[in-house]
């Protein structure tokens, strides 16, 4: 009898422990998911307003939800800075220190590198690919 008993109170924490241990990888899983969908829709807007600092024509081929009307390169670049100095909370040191390059020298160049540091962010996946591979203007 006292077998029987210790055999059910056994099974009965080993279900309550894995319950609560399942249900806690969920909530941890979900909420690194939505982490990183956030990450990456800020991450996406940064690459837009890179892209207008570097050639403000290219405005229009974006829908932008600007809270200040943006006007000029420079404008896009300041958006850029408040992005920066935002990222700092949530961007890996890969990004921010990429990021940093850009601002103080934005180009292609260091437009791709901060492009490929957000990948490397987001999926882990490390790229081969250079400035010349990626770029399409040549």
């Amino acid at each position: 009898m006292n077998t029987l008993i210790s055999v059910l109170v056994g099974l009965g924490i080993g279900s309550i422990t894995t319950a609560f241990v399942s249900n806690w990888l969920d909530r941890k899983k979900e909420v690194e998911l939505n982490l990183k969908k956030i990450l990456e829709d800020k991450y996406r807007g940064l690459l837009v307003f890179m892209a207008c600092a570097l050639d403000i024509e290219k405005k229009k081929y974006f829908t932008i939800n600007e809270q200040v009307a943006q006007k000029t390169s420079q404008d896009y670049l300041n958006q850029v800075r408040e992005y920066y100095y935002h990222g700092t909370l949530y961007s890996s040191d890969e990004v921010i220190l990429a990021l940093k390059s850009f601002i103080k020298l934005p180009n292609k160049e260091t437009y791709v590198g901060v492009a490929q540091a957000m990948r490397n962010d987001l999926w882990g996946r490390k790229t081969k690919l250079n400035f010349d591979d990626i770029n399409i203007e040549k």
